[in-house]
């Protein structure tokens, strides 16, 4: 048994114990902070936030589709507020407003296997509240917008091409040429070689630089989609010595004019098109045909046909003045030529003719076809388009339409291969 001593120890040691622990509880409450209303809902909010962000953070590790939408909205904002030319700002001393800008045109003309040219992207600002002096440039208006081009002249060939910033903008209209303008752009931004002698050469290699128009504030208002066309370059200094053909490209201004250049998109490229000389609405087409016919081992095929109905622009309505002043209507036909034989013949001598019923036949309209020259090679291929104006109450008459392509000419338009030429019967509404 235990002595009383003892027993008063151990109830004299578990009381100790039990007013330490009730000393700590009491201790424990008065050095807490109790937090009032406000200090709880942001202490709420924060809990939550973490939350969110724990929860976003799995979204991006699942899907990335966060990721995605960051880097929409960085584009979203270098497309509608980061300018792309600030010299325009130190030059006229206005106000600079990001009007219309295009990162990816989708533009790249060649000129041959080695040689191309390229819009990377392009950009309009209105300029307001301009020096003095600067309203010169924009014909001395207070306002004017300014166009700058990003453009990248890829040259792999061994020998130096010549390019003399040829590059021209019509209205849509065709009434006016909006005015080329290097004067928007810092000298050291400019497209060029600093390594050849000639200020249009450009050695092998690849440059990249911009150029400008200076577009009045009437042009711009009556331009959605106007047509830009680059010239066709050169080797070397020899003007005769060509490398390509022009590069046309449709530039949308605005949002517009993007919907209008998706309606042109899939429209053959006849100069109604390409020199703004009417605005055509097909109304029926056959774009698949590829019949095939043969004169001699040149292979000559239709590739299809469209019609329009068409108006022409302001610009060049005094053309269309011997059709009278009703409705128009164009066929557009796209044909190819394989030329397997030995001898050359000409590209702009191709006779093309449409034989109409019993009444006769009619020759192409040369004004509204694509510009061609030199010869299609044994070996080479051609590919052309042949335009037919009508009245359009005279073609609703017409039952029977057939395209005849050749006789085929050298270069001293002497007709080859026997004056043969091949005769494709049309598709009609």
């Amino acid at each position: 048994m235990l002595s009383i001593k003892k027993v008063l120890l151990y109830l004299t040691i578990i009381s100790l114990l039990v007013l330490s622990a009730c000393g700590t509880k009491e201790k424990d409450k008065e050095g807490a902070k109790i937090p009032n209303k406000e200090t709880e809902q942001v202490a709420n909010q924060n809990v939550d936030d973490e939350n969110e962000n724990d929860d976003t953070t799995n979204d991006e590790e699942d899907t990335g589709e966060d990721n995605t939408v960051s880097d929409e909205k960085e584009k979203d904002k270098i497309s509608t507020g980061e300018v792309l030319n600030p010299y325009i700002e130190e030059l006229t001393g206005g106000d600079i407003e990001v009007v219309f800008t295009n990162n990816e045109p989708d533009f790249t003309h060649t000129y041959s296997d080695q040689v191309k040219m390229a819009i990377d992207q392009y950009q309009i600002v209105h300029v307001t509240n301009m020096n003095e002096s600067a309203k010169s440039y924009f014909d001395g208006e207070e306002e004017g917008y300014v166009l700058t081009l990003q453009m990248t002249l890829d040259n792999q060939s061994e020998d130096e091409v010549s390019y003399a910033g040829g590059i021209s903008l019509l209205t849509d209209d065709a009434t006016e040429n909006i005015r080329r303008s290097t004067t928007f752009v810092d000298r050291e931004q400019w497209l060029k070689d600093d390594s050849t002698e000639g200020a249009s050469l450009y050695s092998k290699g690849t440059f990249t630089g911009f150029d400008a128009f200076m577009i009045t504030k009437d042009q711009f208002e009556k331009s959605q989609l106007p047509i830009l066309k680059i010239d066709a370059l050169w080797r070397g200094e020899d003007v005769s010595d060509r490398i390509g053909e022009q590069g046309v490209l449709p530039l949308p201004f605005s949002d517009a004019g993007i919907e209008k250049a998706k309606a042109t998109a899939d429209l053959y490229p006849d100069k109604m098109l390409t020199d703004s000389i009417a605005e055509k609405e097909v109304f029926f087409a056959k774009e698949d045909i590829n019949e095939t016919q043969t004169i001699d081992k040149v292979k000559v095929t239709l590739n299809g046909v469209q019609y329009a109905n068409i108006t022409p622009t302001d610009g060049h309505k005094e053309r269309f003045k011997n059709f009278g002043d009703g409705p128009l209507v164009a066929l557009t036909a796209k044909f190819t030529i394989e030329n397997n034989s030995d001898v050359p013949f000409e590209q702009f001598l191709i006779d093309r003719r449409l034989h109409i019923d019993d009444r006769g036949s009619m020759t192409s309209q040369g004004m509204l076809e694509p510009t061609v020259r030199g010869s299609v090679e044994p070996g080479d291929t051609f590919q052309g388009l042949a335009v037919f104006l009508f009245r359009e109450d005279e073609f609703g008459i017409y039952k029977e339409l057939k395209l005849q392509i050749g006789p085929l000419a050298d270069e001293n338009a002497k007709r080859l291969f026997k004056e043969k030429s091949v005769t494709f019967e049309l598709p009609m509404k």
